[in-house]
């Protein structure tokens, strides 16, 4: 896929001015396993990744070497975590606390459907912050937009397993968030 064709995919993403956010139908960028930490809490697993994402990095993910051109599409980083059902071994959340553009994700129909929503970081402040705020006060819901009202009653009911991992995946963002800037600044 070309940098033309990459274009025309985020183009065609908007619908409407007052969407949710831009939808797509292609793969996830899958996480680096030796960038990543995981904690299991009840039904869910958080893995918490110092994450760079860059032209290439979308690229490969979309069955290509290169995007080509000379200007970069994508070049940010910063800490990412990832929210996976235990049953299913999906991914069905994902927060992006990058530092140029922060983003989340809801993926739906069991990763078929990948929809990106901005983090304003100017009215919404801290970015992991209000991550960890949306695990600990909006969890349930944002699993029942990705259709997973089975999943969602799960966390509610576990509720108590739940809160205690949530504080330490507070900590492995913020370690993951200084490593990755340590990785910027040193190149």
């Amino acid at each position: 896929m070309d940098r033309q064709q990459i274009l025309r995919m985020l183009r065609e993403a908007t619908l409407e001015p007052y969407q949710l956010g831009l939808s797509f139908r292609s793969p996830m960028i899958a996480p680096v396993p030796e960038r990543c930490v995981s904690r299991s809490a009840g039904p869910l697993r958080f893995v918490v990744e110092a994450r760079h994402l860059d032209d290439q990095a979308v690229s490969e993910n979309l069955g290509n070497q290169s995007a080509g051109g000379d200007d970069e599409l994508f070049d940010d980083y910063g800490p990412t975590l990832h929210v996976y059902g235990t049953d299913d071994g999906i991914e069905h959340l994902r927060f992006d606390c990058f530092a140029d553009k922060p983003h989340y994700h809801y993926v739906l129909e069991e990763g078929a459907v990948n929809t990106v929503c901005r983090i304003d970081q100017h009215a919404e402040g801290d970015v992991i912050e209000w991550a960890i705020g949306r695990l600990r006060e909006r969890l349930p819901e944002m699993l029942e937009h990705c259709g997973l009202t089975v999943l969602a009653a799960q966390v509610r009911a576990h509720h108590d397993q739940i809160r205690p991992v949530v504080d330490d995946v507070a900590l492995l963002l913020r370690e993951a968030g200084h490593r990755v800037t340590a990785e910027r600044v040193a190149t």
